[in-house]
């Protein structure tokens, strides 16, 4: 075929590509010039206006630890004579065994009681986010729902960590002036174990500490120390005894569950605050007060703020609490420190 003897118009300006005989025409693309090749010419203008960047109106929350420690409060002051910033639980000691035979003519001597108290205080907890009109009026996605549930969730966690903050004390001490130190076994060169358990145990059952529903005592742990106790491959490990108490099926090890072992309730939580030191408690370990006045009561409460601003732009929402938690009973609670890091395959 013979070659064109006309002039390229305007718009015909790419570079010639065989077999083509004119420069090829400008093609409108949507962009980027990295994505296109030199020729023929490109003409992004038009899609960089048009082609932008699609949005998931769906907004995800941060990874979230579950909440637990305060369901561990077993002890609830119920029964207050008034309103107060504190309550005071009042504890009266039994009386010695008495093993010696009395003698005939004469009474027996009285012997006294001796009693203590402890004293756990209240204080107020909470927190607010405030969004303003003109964020409400532009944004795509509404804010408001977004605010309340992160809201929600921050009182939950906050509280959680209360409760669990109020078992990291040395000592407990009562109206008598009296201390009763916590218990703490392990060290930070040990993994978490059988024989830690079992020592655990010991204690608690040496002190007659009743475990949660006569059935088993709590031991919560971070994911490390859980991986601890799955690592244990002896004749007297989680591992083994599991196997053999499941035969062939072996169904909690596939699902990397602990449950029950020794006698202890294991609860994996990643909300303890360091990875190298679990809670053994038993029945009574952690007490919780709070207000029972109107408007108040054992959980928090989700406070929307009145728009008080003379334009009516700026709105609040917030959660409220007032409440104390402290160790009720210390012999109770025993701390467990074991090595912060996995435990190396053996």
């Amino acid at each position: 075929m013979a070659a064109g003897t006309g002039t390229a118009g305007a718009n015909q300006n790419g570079a010639l590509v065989a077999p083509a005989y004119t420069p090829g025409e400008i093609v409108t693309a949507a962009g980027p010039l990295s994505i296109n090749a030199s020729a023929p010419a490109i003409d992004i203008t038009v899609g960089s206006q048009f082609v932008t960047k699609a949005y998931d109106l769906a907004v995800y929350p941060a990874l979230r630890p579950q909440l637990i420690f305060d369901q561990f409060a077993t002890v609830r002051a119920t029964r207050l004579t008034h309103r107060g910033g504190s309550v005071r639980f009042s504890f009266v000691d039994d009386i010695a065994d008495q093993t010696t035979p009395l003698l005939e003519n004469l009474d027996v001597d009285s012997v006294t009681m001796t009693s203590k108290a402890l004293s756990v205080s209240m204080s107020e907890y909470g927190t607010a986010v405030t969004t303003t009109n003109l964020l409400r009026g532009t944004s795509m996605v509404p804010i408001d729902p977004i605010a309340a549930e992160r809201v929600g969730y921050n009182a939950g966690k906050s509280i959680d960590r209360l409760a669990k903050t109020a078992l990291d004390v040395a000592s407990v001490t009562y109206d008598d002036a009296s201390t009763t130190s916590i218990q703490e076994i392990g060290s930070s060169a040990t993994y978490l174990n059988s024989y830690l358990l079992q020592e655990g145990v010991s204690l608690l059952e040496e002190a007659n500490v009743r475990p949660f529903g006569s059935e088993a005592y709590v031991l919560v742990v971070s994911p490390k120390q859980a991986q601890h106790l799955k690592a244990e491959n002896t004749n007297q490990g989680w591992r083994y005894v599991t196997a053999r108490n499941e035969g062939a099926g072996m169904n909690s090890i596939y699902r990397g569950e602990i449950g029950m072992d020794e006698g202890v309730r294991i609860v994996v939580n990643n909300n303890l605050g360091a990875s190298n030191v679990a809670y053994l408690m038993g029945a009574e370990a952690l007490a919780k007060v709070h207000s029972d006045a109107p408007g108040f009561g054992p959980n928090p409460r989700t406070v929307v703020s009145p728009v008080v601003d003379k334009l009516r732009r700026f709105a609040s929402i917030g959660w409220y609490h007032l409440v104390g938690y402290s160790v009720f009973r210390p012999e109770a609670l025993i701390r467990v420190t074991t090595a912060s890091t996995l435990k190396p395959a053996s």
